[in-house]
């Protein structure tokens, strides 16, 4: 098969643990230099997967031109690849089929404890740090639900199990609320973030996850209104999540790598940051392991551990 053919439990600790993440931002000071010579890895090149956080055709020309671009400066081919589902990039990396990935948050945490992926970069802001967002819950004035309390019994979407603000975090703030998402909820998972927010526009569930990405694009696009929702929780802000890379890439390349990573053209990807407004994304800022503690911390809210060693 070829290489690139492969489709505590308390409000106060779940914020301490995201307010963590937002100031995790390394500098850029006392990167090596990178070998400019340094040869692709495989002949046939290397690949670079992305989780289908939106859909394909949303993804797939953003993606694309990024592919491109760092192929252009690694004089090696970059295949860009978009999973089938969160776990499934995961596991592309994991069993040697991708050397560096955009993960979010608490996929890039499996994937580090699972694969050895290591961050490096991660989308920026205007002020330079990690671009931020929020998660919230949220259902429909009609149905009478005022609190997270209240959705005892209720149906209820999350995005995939892999993502944080679609899963992770709600489940942490329903678990604090004294809500057990499996047992006292008809919970279902949607697939991606604008599924979530189809499936609430639509009827067709209580509540739901919502990020504050997706409401900006459904904003833009004219299908969000404030009024028709009531927001029941809302996360601290979250740092955007790393692209990380495969652990046993050549020292060389791996720099060389990361200092593409560091001048590539991301402006095709919209940012919709809490802290600074919604403007177009230009660069990528180093990041570490370190800033995705707090997530890590709050892994066991789901059933997963990936605070121990790999």
């Amino acid at each position: 098969m070829s290489r690139h053919v492969m489709k505590t439990s308390s409000a106060m600790l779940l914020g301490a643990a995201i307010a963590c993440l937002a100031w995790a931002s390394p500098s850029r000071a006392d990167t090596p230099p990178a070998d400019s010579d340094a040869p692709c890895p495989h002949a046939d090149g290397i690949t670079l997967v992305i989780e289908p956080y939106e859909p394909i055709n949303t993804l797939e020309p953003v993606f694309n031109a990024i592919a491109q671009d760092l192929s252009g400066r690694l004089h090696c081919p970059v295949h860009m690849m978009i999973t089938v589902s969160y776990s499934a990039e995961i596991e592309a990396m994991r069993s040697g089929h991708a050397e560096l990935g955009l993960f979010g948050p608490l996929g890039y945490v499996i994937a580090h404890k699972l694969a050895g992926a290591e961050a490096v970069a991660v989308l920026s802001t205007r002020l330079g740090g990690a671009g931020l967002y929020t998660a919230s819950i949220v259902t429909r004035p009609a149905t009478g639900i005022h609190d997270l309390a209240g959705l005892r019994g209720h149906s209820f979407a999350f995005s995939d199990p892999g993502s944080t603000s679609g899963h992770l975090l709600p489940a942490a703030a329903l678990k604090n609320a004294g809500i057990d998402p499996k047992q006292d909820l008809a919970a279902r998972f949607a697939g991606t973030h604008t599924a979530s927010f189809e499936a609430i526009r639509n009827g067709q569930v209580d509540a739901a996850e919502l990020n504050s990405e997706t409401i900006a694009d459904a904003r833009a696009a004219g299908e969000y209104n404030a009024a028709d929702y009531t927001v029941l929780w809302r996360s601290p802000p979250i740092p955007q999540g790393p692209i990380a890379v495969a652990p046993g890439l050549p020292p060389a390349f791996r720099r060389k790598l990361v200092d593409a990573l560091m001048a590539v053209d991301v402006s095709h990807i919209r940012a919709n940051d809490v802290g600074t407004g919604t403007e177009p994304t230009t660069r990528l800022t180093p990041q570490t392991d370190a800033a995705y503690d707090g997530i890590r911390s709050l892994t066991p809210v789901i059933g997963l551990d990936m605070q121990g060693a790999q």
